[in-house]
């Protein structure tokens, strides 16, 4: 779940709840779909905002993760949910179990600070992104971002057009970077 906020800028219930079929082939390009799917669906699947649903390409550094394979063994294994071991919670929420346990991780590993919480990847990840100087508007449709002052918080000129061909926002979210944090450790093992 980090590295999903990391280097794709998921919120939390975006990544729990994901299914195996949101990960995507466009273009030519993995995908991350965000989406609350078809609106007739009784999938648990819930957005933010409206310019929440967004399609993310899976970043280098997922892939040299391992979390291609990761999908495609869950695809596999005939799963629905990709993080199928979390269960919604009373109020709906696949994130709300993992957000407990991960404040009580934080605490556990001596991480816990005020105002420190997993939604702190998530500024991260925005900080990364103005750190690249990419275009404003492909950092929001990145992070699934509104500007403007319509009633939702849209801007008027970003409903015009179909938005960013995915080669687009592949070279933008492949500047994301942090230097100095080593997850060499978490690189995939190579097939033998």
């Amino acid at each position: 779940m980090p590295l999903l906020a990391l280097f794709a800028g998921l919120r939390l219930n975006e990544a729990c709840q994901l299914d195996v079929a949101d990960i995507q082939t466009v273009e030519g390009v993995d995908c991350i779909s965000i989406s609350a799917g078809p609106a007739t669906a009784n999938n648990g699947k819930r957005l933010k905002t409206a310019s929440s649903e967004r399609l993310v390409p899976i970043h280098s550094a997922l892939r040299e993760m391992g979390f291609i394979t990761f999908v495609e063994a869950r695809r596999a294994a005939g799963g629905r949910k990709l993080f199928a071991e979390l269960q919604a919670s009373s109020t709906g929420y696949f994130s709300d179990p993992f957000s407990k346990w991960f404040r009580r991780f934080l605490a556990k590993a001596g991480a816990a600070r005020p105002r420190t919480c997993f939604h702190s990847f998530r500024h991260c990840y925005r900080d990364a992104l103005r750190e690249t100087r990419i275009d404003h508007e492909i950092a929001l449709a990145l992070g699934g971002w509104a500007s403007g002052s319509g009633k939702d918080g849209s801007e008027t000129a970003a409903a015009y057009g179909r938005g960013y061909w995915v080669e687009a926002l592949k070279a933008a979210i492949e500047k994301v970077a942090y230097p100095g944090l080593d997850l060499g450790r978490l690189a995939a093992e190579p097939a033998t």
